[in-house]
């Protein structure tokens, strides 16, 4: 089967107004977002294996459970959806720039 898209069908389905009238007649997204550990799976092929590799992050500010979606690439890298032009080697490097760049919602500390 071929996929291949030709480039004015490309080109006119870009177009702000057709691109703008498709998202909105898309059903919205839940908004109940997943409160507790931050969850993510990774799954792979190896030499006919399956490979599943479930990743959980329970953390704390202040005694106070960070809501803030993290997630873990093939790779190992951690991503943050509060921080999408971020990439982290660790957690604690996460949380470290979610508390600079939004100083207002960790007021108190200890």
């Amino acid at each position: 089967m071929d996929h291949t898209v030709d480039p004015t069908d490309l080109t006119a389905a870009a177009a702000p107004d057709s691109l703008g009238n498709y998202l909105a007649g898309l059903p919205a997204p839940p908004m109940d977002h997943e409160h507790g550990p931050a969850k993510s799976v990774r799954t792979a092929e190896y030499q006919g294996h399956r490979i599943v590799i479930t990743t959980t992050y329970e953390i704390t500010v202040d005694d106070r459970p960070l809501t803030a979606g993290l997630d873990v690439d093939d790779s190992g890298m951690l991503s943050c959806h509060a921080l999408p032009a971020y990439q982290f080697v660790s957690a604690v490097d996460a949380v470290r720039v979610l508390i600079n760049s939004y100083p207002d919602a960790f007021r108190g500390g200890h």
